[in-house]
């Protein structure tokens, strides 16, 4: 079988199927996802739109178009398991694998046509969580409706804890574009069996050099341990402090929210809690690419293995498609295990990928029965078990 055989008609053709059944997938759990989205939040848009004298549906449109790329780059993936796992069922009751194979045609030609199908899906993907779906969240906080308006609003907030290693901070964050501290108190020497200085400062910006905060309106209690804290003022004093302005503009917000260029920043600050999950967040936008591919390969691979000869065997559809689903939710489980500092971030972001393509080359194994043990147990069954289970 010569290389033209990969791009011909017949690949092309399962290139095609995959597609328009993923498509469907999509189209299907997207009118689902936003029609419960819809019963959330149809008043608040109504309400936005008299409050702003807009007209109604252009921003119901635009409304939906960013919970459209949100939801697409979370079920993507799903859509891709599904829509392979049915597009098999559909290759298979119309026999296509049965001519194919008379033919001379072997797996390979589904092997290349899947890799055309994870190459285009892939390259959505990337788009979609590295660009377009950070995009459209921030647009929708700052159109302000649904429920990322509500979680990522900015405005002020707190008050909050920041540490480091002698010293703590308690302050109302103000989360926007210029962010900065209000209300501030600075305790020294938490390393300490007592604090060795407390300072007060109504405001903090960042300054010019990096990790540097400009504090305003200073008052400072300073003494020896045990003795009365005599106050000292001052109208401006710089303090360094391990603290980013991207970790106030986007304080609570995990990594995969951010922009790329807030994202790098601080997924490169290795000196807070916050870089496993920068970091994870960065791992899943390179793996990105691989996601759906990898999952529509496993959802072939398990409707394949539900055939029994030339028939269908339905009992065995059930449990093979729960375990393609259970495979699909681990990586949102590894995901946030590596967010939380539990697995380093890129272990996280790549083991259930890894997981699922060898679950999935090991199931095709089993299929071509290259395994020694299914090798004899055919040789035993003899030919009269040639289209059926021995």
């Amino acid at each position: 079988m010569n290389l033209r055989c990969y791009t011909g008609i017949a690949a092309r053709q399962i290139v095609f199927l995959h597609l328009r059944t993923i498509g469907f997938v999509m189209f299907v759990l997207l009118t689902v996802a936003i029609a419960i989205d819809l019963t959330k939040n149809l008043e608040d848009v109504r309400q936005t739109a008299t409050a702003g004298d807009r007209p109604f549906a252009p921003l119901l449109l635009e409304y939906l178009g960013y919970r459209a790329m949100d939801i697409v780059t979370r079920l993507l993936p799903m859509a891709s398991l599904a829509g392979a796992f049915l597009a098999e069922l559909l290759r298979h009751q119309r026999m296509e694998n049965v001519i194919f194979a008379a033919a001379g045609a072997g797996p390979g030609l589904v092997y290349a046509a899947l890799l055309a199908v994870g190459l285009v899906l892939g390259s959505v993907q990337a788009g979609l969580e590295g660009w377009l779906r950070p995009a459209a969240i921030w647009a929708q906080v700052d159109l302000g409706l649904g429920a990322y308006a509500d979680r990522f609003r900015r405005g002020e907030m707190g008050p909050e804890w920041f540490t480091d290693e002698t010293r703590a901070i308690r302050a109302m964050v103000l989360r926007s574009d210029t962010p900065e501290l209000r209300d501030i108190m600075v305790f020294e020497g938490i390393h300490q069996e007592t604090l060795s200085r407390i300072t007060y400062a109504a405001c903090a910006v960042p300054g010019e050099a990096p990790q540097e905060w400009v504090l305003t309106d200073v008052i400072h209690w300073e003494g020896e341990p045990g003795a009365a804290m005599k106050p000292v003022a001052a109208a401006r004093e710089s303090m360094a402090f391990p603290l980013l302005p991207a970790h106030l503009e986007y304080h609570r917000v995990l990594g995969f929210y951010l922009p790329n260029g807030p994202l790098k920043e601080v997924a490169g600050f290795r000196e807070l809690a916050r870089w496993a999950d920068a970091e994870t967040a960065v791992a899943r936008r390179f793996l990105a690419v691989f996601l759906p591919g990898v999952f529509a390969f496993l959802g072939a691979s398990l409707s394949q293995a539900g055939r029994s000869g030339r028939l269908t065997s339905w009992w065995r559809l059930l449990p093979l498609g729960a375990l393609g689903y259970v495979t699909l939710v681990s990586v949102k489980s590894f995901w946030a295990l590596g967010e939380f500092g539990v697995l380093l971030p890129w272990v996280s972001a790549g083991a259930p990928l890894v997981f699922a393509f060898l679950l999935a080359c090991f199931i095709q194994t089993i299929l071509s029965g290259r395994l020694p043990r299914l090798r004899r147990r055919r040789q035993a069954c003899g030919p009269r078990a040639v289209g059926r289970e021995c």
